[in-house]
């Protein structure tokens, strides 16, 4: 595969994860495919846990410095009436082609054709399942409960999540709080003998509709903490005051931020409210890393001095499952953030170009 076109090679990559759906818990068939296929190739070791792949070089040095290369194989569903694959010009359609089949394709292609031998990096390339689905089910705590080496032996991760090819650091965490606001259930006749949970929520859902997101800047990036209420239900019958009104918010905060800020909110919000909350899901937040020498490195591509650019991450990536276990990790993919999860999901052949050359750079020069 070394002396195909780049181009070529990345899109017959990204059509070989195309063509096998794998929405989150389905990733087997293709975990299965991609183990065959690496399988096939010399050097390489492969380790299996459920449906997620440690790759690494038979015999790696350790005095190289410890690189990870990390994406997930998982999508979220087809849209009604399907995604069908096709290629059209430039850009290539299907689920998953941005977030993050075309980031798994960039790591495939460096995996196969990279000359590895004479960089001064040691790879370790991770496949892993489950990413769309809850916190606690993700594949990464498989890989690393099962292989710790993953994450005490590195020095840096990358996560190819689609950032169009900026790096983007850190991360904000992430909070699903199910609040419950209580009443006392009545005739809708005679709705003064009892106490109306629903409306008991306005308030709170009100303050939540006009809060604006705030900003907090952390090493020099902007990120903002907001609040969204994104399920709710209540009432049992049309002519019944309703004496329960659940809602689910959707809490995203700042690097540096956990639980206690996250209880610290809700507990002025729904302060004097006949109301409880609960915090259902948490994620933490990733730092930002920025001053890693590595990611310095990175930064400063092959010495050429091109710019790259940089970018905090306002949304959720597994950069903090790394960095909570103490790695610096950063996203950088060639899949386009808007295009995630979209009807007709895409990606532009371009960005995949692009993203496998500034890595090839990257681990080819040793300043």
């Amino acid at each position: 595969m070394r002396g195909e076109p780049l181009r070529e090679r990345l899109l017959e990559a990204l059509l070989f994860f195309l063509e096998h759906p794998s929405v989150t818990g389905e990733e087997r068939e293709l975990c299965d495919d991609l183990e065959r296929r690496i399988g096939k190739l010399s050097g390489w070791r492969i380790e299996r846990i459920s449906n997620n792949l440690v790759v690494e070089r038979e015999g790696p040095d350790a005095s190289r410095s410890r690189v990870v290369l990390a994406g997930h194989l998982d999508t979220v569903p087809e849209p009604a009436g399907g995604l069908p694959v096709r290629v059209e010009g430039e850009r290539v359609h299907g689920r998953g082609a941005s977030d993050m089949k075309a980031g798994d394709a960039v790591m495939l292609a460096l995996l196969e054709g990279f000359d590895w031998e004479n960089s001064w990096a040691e790879p370790l390339f991770v496949f892993y399942e489950r990413e769309e689905g809850p916190y606690a089910e993700n594949g990464l705590e498989s890989v690393f409960e099962k292989f710790p080496r993953v994450v005490e032996a590195a020095d840096l991760a990358l996560v190819l999540e689609p950032t169009g090819n900026a790096l983007e650091v850190g991360c904000v965490g992430t909070a699903q709080v199910e609040v419950t606001f209580r009443g006392k259930p009545a005739h809708s006749a005679r709705p003064w003998q009892g106490e109306n949970a629903l409306s008991a929520a306005g308030g709170f859902l009100a303050a939540l509709h006009g809060r604006a997101a705030g900003e907090v800047v952390v090493e020099g990036l902007p990120f903002y903490e907001v609040l969204a209420p994104t399920v709710a239900r209540g009432g049992r019958a049309k002519n019944v005051v309703p004496d329960e009104f659940w809602v689910n918010v959707n809490h995203r905060f700042a690097p540096g931020r956990g639980m206690e800020h996250v209880k610290s909110v809700f507990d002025g919000l729904l302060e004097g409210a006949n109301a409880s909350y609960e915090v259902a899901d948490f994620a933490p937040s990733g730092s930002v890393d920025l001053n890693h020498p590595l990611l310095r490195r990175f930064l400063d591509g092959d010495g050429s001095g091109d710019d790259l650019a940089v970018r905090p991450k306002q949304a959720w990536t597994d950069v903090a499952r790394f960095a909570e276990r103490g790695v610096a990790a950063a996203n950088f993919g060639p899949g386009l953030p808007a295009q995630a999860h979209q009807p007709d999901e895409s990606v532009e052949l371009g960005l995949l170009d692009g993203c496998y050359e500034r890595l090839a750079r990257f681990f080819a020069y040793d300043p």
